[in-house]
């Protein structure tokens, strides 16, 4: 039980170091070692499936407080809460995947490891309330640009389904060489050994053998205005939103003469609705028209009550508004994926009642229902999409918007509640992914940072610091082809899904079993 319960920690601590902060992501290739040993011996031996359970349980529970203690500034309760149940999506996962590995034949059983950690991490990245998708394997690799070549076949899915086969291989070549020293032929630690370690050292490179696309249309310039909106807030919600605006309009002069094609605000710029308030809408005109470009503002927008709701709690949309060069309004997206007990609280009647941090929350959001796409009128095949923050975390919303046309991604987003924590770095990584899986420039404007330039191939080219006013002005390319991932989406987790729910079902016929449990009697 403690060998169970130390592999399972070590594999936990293991993988949080591979993502930022501390950022060391080769060490994700053999991280999960210790767990899938403990995996294998469990598939392999009847009654070790409670240290199994023990192992996922020490391994999720280390990983996700190690990787997400910035939750904790959203309250204890959250932290605690999605920590745990993150880990119980992986205690399931591995305990069906060992389930499964029984009834594979021979070497067939090693990917019983790989499936299930998939299918673990696609699940609790949808479910429930949309799912968490922060802690994803493949977002450790962000800054190899090698293996993401794979990102553009599979999404970040096959990434994470490529760390945890070369973990599994590491564990198949670490056990051959305990037989070794417990004097097994040498023909089984030949096998055991050298073919594991070989085809995990192949496995690692191979992606970049893939051929991938690369941006050949129209060059933009882009502005990325980060004013560093104030981090406490005053008395006066007005009086926030003013202040947030005056910093944007003063970063923004900083334009003044130059030629830019399209100026990024990001979410949260605006407080409250501008076409209400004088006092916003004629600061952001000025200097619209001031740089003579199109821009893109991030608003928070009141919005109506909806049908069933208690009509007491307000309702907000948060909305990426797009203007010309003269301050017209060309059209507005409302963002779809929402986050919870962040932007809304789900269950609010009959949470509210008994846990007071939800008064942290004190309205709720109405999603959008569809991808919106924008274009610059005088750039030829300027579509862009305009994600708005955790959107970006979910590959298969950034590819609705390719798939409706959306030849570069803008990530924008309002950092300020994450404070100095990982999570703005982190978030950085995860908009790595999204560039690498559409071969798209993607640009990151962070109201307080980090605000990021990444080039298609996932390279962080530009960014900015925590709450500084900065201003980036990269000129990027449209693309002009879409990747296999960018017109299939997640093709590859729902095989996988498929496969693992294939394997979970005995695949030997009754008699082929009684045969071989005679077998084992003679």
């Amino acid at each position: 039980m403690l060998g169970a319960l130390a592999a399972g920690g070590v594999s936990g601590v293991g993988m949080a170091l591979a993502f930022p902060p501390a950022d060391w992501g080769p060490l994700a290739f053999i991280a999960l070692v210790p767990l899938a040993l403990v995996f294998r011996r469990a598939g392999a031996v009847r009654g070790r499936k409670g240290q199994l359970a023990i192992a996922a349980t020490a391994f999720g529970l280390s990983f996700f407080a190690l990787l997400l203690p910035w939750l904790h500034l959203f309250g204890l309760a959250a932290y605690l809460l999605v920590t745990v149940i993150e880990t119980g999506f992986v205690v399931a996962a591995l305990m069906l995947g060992v389930f499964a590995r029984r009834h594979l034949p021979g070497r067939w059983a090693l990917l019983a490891f790989p499936v299930a950690f998939l299918v673990g991490e696609y699940a609790r990245s949808h479910i429930p309330v949309g799912g968490f998708p922060w802690g994803g394997l493949g977002y450790s690799q962000h800054n190899n640009p090698a293996v993401l070549h794979l990102a553009a076949y599979t999404g970040v899915w096959g990434v994470s389904f490529l760390i945890a086969t070369v973990n599994a291989l590491v564990a198949e070549a670490a056990a051959g060489a305990w037989a070794v020293l417990r004097h097994r032929p040498a023909g089984l630690a030949a096998w055991s050994i050298a073919l594991p370690l070989v085809l995990a050292a192949a496995l690692i490179p191979a992606p970049a053998l893939l051929p991938v696309p690369t941006p050949h249309g129209a060059p933009a310039t882009i502005a990325l205005v980060q004013g560093n909106a104030p981090n406490e807030d005053p008395a006066d919600p007005h009086a926030l939103d003013q202040a947030a605006l005056d910093d944007q309009v003063a970063e923004t002069q900083a334009l003044a003469g130059r030629k830019v094609d399209l100026v990024v605000w990001p979410e949260s710029s605006v407080g409250h609705d501008p076409f209400t308030d004088p006092a916003l809408l004629d600061p952001l005109l000025a200097s619209i028209r001031a740089t003579g470009a199109p821009f893109i503002v991030g608003a928070t927008v009141p919005a109506p009550a909806v049908p069933g709701s208690d009509g007491h709690t307000p309702r907000f949309r948060n909305e990426s508004l797009y203007f010309s060069a003269t301050g017209s309004l060309l059209g507005r997206y409302v963002k779809m994926h929402l986050v919870p007990f962040g932007e809304y609280v789900p269950g609010r009647r009959w949470l509210a009642g008994w846990i007071k941090e939800l008064d942290r929350v004190p309205a709720d959001g109405i999603p959008g229902t569809s991808p919106t796409v924008f274009r610059l009128a005088q750039t030829p095949g300027g579509w862009f999409a305009s994600v708005i923050c955790y959107e970006t975390a979910y590959p298969e919303l950034v590819q609705r918007f390719v798939a409706h046309g959306a030849r570069l991604i803008i990530v924008s987003t309002d950092n300020s509640s994450y404070a100095r924590s990982a999570a703005s770095a982190q978030m950085v990584a995860i908009s790595q992914l999204r560039a690498a899986e559409e071969r798209m420039w993607v640009t990151q404007a962070a109201i307080t940072g980090i605000s990021a330039v990444i080039a298609p191939d996932g390279r962080v080219v530009a960014q900015t610091g925590l709450f500084r006013p900065a201003l980036l002005t990269p000129t990027v390319r449209f693309a002009t082809t879409t990747t296999l991932y960018g017109r299939f989406g997640d093709w590859f987790p729902v095989l996988v899904l498929l496969i693992g729910t294939a394997l979970a079902i005995p695949w030997r016929p009754r008699g082929a079993g009684i045969a071989a449990a005679g077998e084992r009697a003679a």
